[in-house]
């Protein structure tokens, strides 16, 4: 008897599991939507990467730091319920791409991801109004809540995750003031003065007025930040009235920007916010998408691998970035 109830209990147990599909490789869907930006005079684009239903097989992204294939224009995967959307923001001078391994753990996990190449040269030049940037978090949801795939997205569930001064981006985008601004130039307490020799060179370009002003984009309900900038320039009365769930994880040997200066501070000051540094030797990039050798060859013809980002032995960047984005999809789906 005892065998019997057994064996009449597993299959109950089955039914309520259902397997996601094993896939060889990673496919991601992408789309573009171009758009002409009033505040900037220019052509832009909004890309968008989603979720494809697994026989869709895509092919070999053009851009190099992508750890993934892609679907181009492919429909977005079968869903018994509307996907959250989550707004990519990356580095200083760097683009969405470099974030990929965070792009396709977000989109295997159900996710549609949102990003735009920031202007943080214009014409070659540096430039310190990277305000702007939370303009563009604005614009690209506007024109992706406008288009035909928006119906497959719950525009109720609108989250950001952003790198550096993604980071900043999404500190702006939740309600933070930047008005502190004597100086962009950081003490070593803080940075590297080394990462920050434009400053002073961007600093005539400098609008304080739209650099202090209150960036809060009410559409996003949470973000996601990893190894955030300029904590020196923000206003901690606006960090407390931050009322939006936030996870801020940063390495604690990360020496361009000291973390418990800069997301330390930040976890401080806003409250009820999730803080997290990764032990270890690992530096700023951990968070940049580790290349393989035929990628790094194609970034940089030298071939040496993952050229930008020297890391000591001990770090093995692509495990830290697969915990990482354990954590972001956690952290999102508490929240969504």
């Amino acid at each position: 008897m005892i065998y019997a109830l057994f064996f009449l209990f597993i299959p109950l147990l089955l039914t309520a599991f259902e397997p996601r599909p094993i896939t060889p490789y990673p496919v991601v869907g992408y789309r573009e939507i171009p758009f002409y930006d009033d505040l900037q005079k220019v052509e832009r684009i909004a890309m968008i990467w989603h979720p494809v239903n697994p026989d869709v097989i895509g092919a070999p992204s053009k851009d190099s730091w992508d750890v993934f294939n892609v679907a181009i224009n492919a429909p977005v995967a079968s869903s018994k319920t509307k996907m959250p959307v989550i707004v990519i923001s990356h580095g200083y001078t760097g683009n969405p791409h470099q974030l990929s391994w965070l792009i396709r753990g977000l989109t295997h996990n159900g996710f549609i991801a949102l990003a735009i190449q920031h202007r943080d040269l214009v014409n070659g030049k540096a430039h310190a109004n990277h305000w702007q940037r939370a303009i563009d978090v604005s614009n690209i949801l506007t024109q992706f809540s406008s288009n035909p795939i928006s119906q497959s997205a719950d525009l109720n569930k609108i989250g950001i995750a952003g790198y550096s001064l993604g980071g900043t981006t999404a500190i702006w985008i939740e309600g933070g003031k930047s008005t502190k601004l004597d100086s962009l130039i950081p003490g070593p307490e803080f940075a590297s003065p080394e990462d920050f020799t434009r400053a002073n060179e961007a600093l005539p370009t400098l609008n304080k007025e739209m650099m202090s002003k209150d960036w809060r984009e009410p559409r996003v309900k949470a973000a996601f930040i990893m190894a955030p900038a300029w904590s020196w320039l923000f206003d901690e009365e606006s960090l407390r009235k931050i009322s939006i769930p936030t996870y801020l994880i940063a390495s604690s040997s990360d020496k361009v920007l000291v973390s418990k200066n800069n997301a330390g501070f930040f976890a401080r000051n806003i409250p009820h916010a999730i803080y997290q540094e990764i032990p270890g030797k690992g530096n700023h990039y951990i968070f940049i998408s580790a290349l393989n050798e035929e990628q790094s060859r194609k970034v940089n013809p030298s071939g040496k691998l993952n050229f930008l980002f020297e890391e000591d032995a001990s770090i093995d960047r692509s495990w830290i970035q697969l915990q990482v984005v354990e954590e972001a999809v956690g952290f999102f789906k508490s929240i969504f």
